[in-house]
């Protein structure tokens, strides 16, 4: 019965493979262990005259990952979690058992950047048999899709590294605070004892957005080394490299501790704060979009939860990595200076100046 699925404390989606009728896969963070879950579709049972007993498990569940791959952001919500609670209600007892619930703290420590990027999955199989359902564990080669390939450094790409940055091994770099994770990360770091932002993505620079924000970050770094003046972003420190391939798969820039008001320019009350201050904050967000501007840098995703405000109540723009949000800026300017510019007109607005 639905009842007896064991409960998980921390469990969410971290991908899926599927768009065609052949099969699909969904990867699984149950306590911090990656689980796949590979579904094969299942034309014997058809060919056996089952097919007035209705489609079998697996046939819907590719169904549902075809149909959320090209879903909206509210229905793949949806999609997901329905094809989530069907896999926990018949794998819930094999997965407790891989996944135990992390009580004791050693487990908690600090991993390095390398594994949580690439962590170890477990593959299983769920399969109708003899008309019943079964989820079992596999063999990676058994599984649908083929393991991630480590990212090729002699992928051809624009960018390209500044021999004075240094490079950081992805085993070099330790995890303390996970903002975001997934298909890549952001996550506050240590390296060589120095706190740091670090951003990478599995794949590294196949990542359009990685590879364009790691040129800007570049620019602006050798802006500021040569200019008198500044452009309020946080400092480009360091490429982060994969440990084994030597491929470029990240960042790391410098970590900007948050002052008094709140993370970020959305975070803050603004009624709270004086005038005079939201006018300095208004001056330097006007100021450094028309010096990026100046070296050929767009900032694209313009809005107030991409300004930071440090503990001298000066401001830093983040993320640099294009794109564009809606309320913000119109998808029509996306990515131009003028798109800029209107992010900056509301980000203005929304300071109450």
């Amino acid at each position: 019965t639905m009842g007896d699925a064991p409960e998980f404390d921390d469990i969410r989606v971290v991908h899926i493979n599927a768009g065609n009728d052949e099969g699909a896969d969904i990867t699984i963070e149950i306590n911090s262990k990656r689980i796949t879950v590979s579904l094969f579709a299942n034309s014997s049972w058809q060919d056996e005259g089952n097919s007035q007993l209705g489609t079998t498990i697996e046939d819907q569940l590719i169904q549902l990952l075809n149909q959320a791959v090209t879903a909206a952001d509210e229905e793949y919500d949806d999609l997901i979690n329905r094809a989530l609670d069907t896999i926990l209600d018949i794998g819930g007892p094999a997965f407790s058992k891989v996944a135990p619930p992390m009580c004791d703290s050693s487990q908690s420590a600090s991993p390095d950047l390398h594994s949580h990027l690439y962590p170890d999955a477990l593959d299983f199989r769920l399969q109708t048999i003899d008309g019943k359902v079964a989820i079992f564990q596999i063999d990676p080669d058994e599984a649908i899709s083929l393991p991630d390939a480590a990212p090729d450094p002699r992928f051809p790409t624009v960018f390209q590294p500044d021999s004075l940055l240094p490079l950081y091994s992805s085993k070099a770099i330790f995890v303390e605070h996970v903002f975001v994770s997934g298909n890549g990360t952001v996550s506050q770091v240590q390296v060589d004892g120095q706190n740091m932002l670090c951003k990478a993505r599995r794949t590294g620079l196949q990542d359009p957005g990685l590879e364009l924000e790691l040129m800007n970050l570049q620019k602006i770094w050798k802006y500021n080394l040569s200019s008198a003046s500044t452009i309020r972003v946080p400092r480009l420190r360091g490429y982060v490299k994969h440990v084994y391939s030597g491929a470029i798969i990240g960042l790391l820039r410098d970590w900007v501790p948050s002052g008094c008001h709140g993370n970020t320019l959305r975070d803050i009350d603004v009624c709270a704060v004086s005038p005079d201050l939201r006018r300095r904050w208004a001056a330097q967000i006007r100021q450094t979009v028309s010096r990026l501007h100046a070296i050929g840098v767009i900032w694209g995703d313009g809005k107030a939860s991409n300004v930071i405000v440090d503990k001298n109540d000066d401001v830093w723009l983040i993320d640099l990595a294009g794109g564009w949000s809606r309320g913000w800026v119109d998808e029509d300017l996306a990515d131009t200076v003028e798109g800029d510019d209107q992010a900056v007109a509301r980000i203005v607005k929304f300071l109450d100046l």
